[in-house]
């Protein structure tokens, strides 16, 4: 229920484009396990409890949970879909409405970068 609410809230979904090229689900997972390779880096130089480990921590959450995603055969779009609640909520760390729109959209649109040719 709460992730068709948040699917409501950020439609239209940028990812649905038809234009949009994905990656086969292979090359998004090497491209997901490189940023978080990066992001992993990135959290140990913030420090623990403050808000940009928190954002920091966010993305990990949004990436791992593509990456799951990616390895249990979803295609790129459905794993992208699948990591909003995840992300929103720290992987369940926290309420759902810790994360705004604004914050998953631009998830989504990182990953759109990413993810996309």
């Amino acid at each position: 229920m709460a992730h068709a609410a948040l699917a409501q809230q950020l439609e239209p979904a940028p990812w649905n484009d038809p234009a949009i090229t994905w990656l086969l689900p292979g090359q998004a997972q090497t491209a997901v396990e490189g940023k978080l390779v990066l992001l992993d880096d990135e959290l140990g130089d913030q420090a623990p409890g403050s808000n940009e480990y928190t954002e920091v921590l966010r993305r990990i959450v949004f990436y791992k949970s593509i990456l799951h995603a990616l390895t249990a055969g979803a295609t790129v779009l459905q794993a992208i879909d699948a990591a909003p609640l995840q992300a929103a909520s720290l992987g369940g760390a926290y309420e759902l409405a810790s994360a705004s729109e604004a914050t998953l959209r631009d998830l989504y649109e990182e990953a759109l970068a990413l993810l996309s040719n």
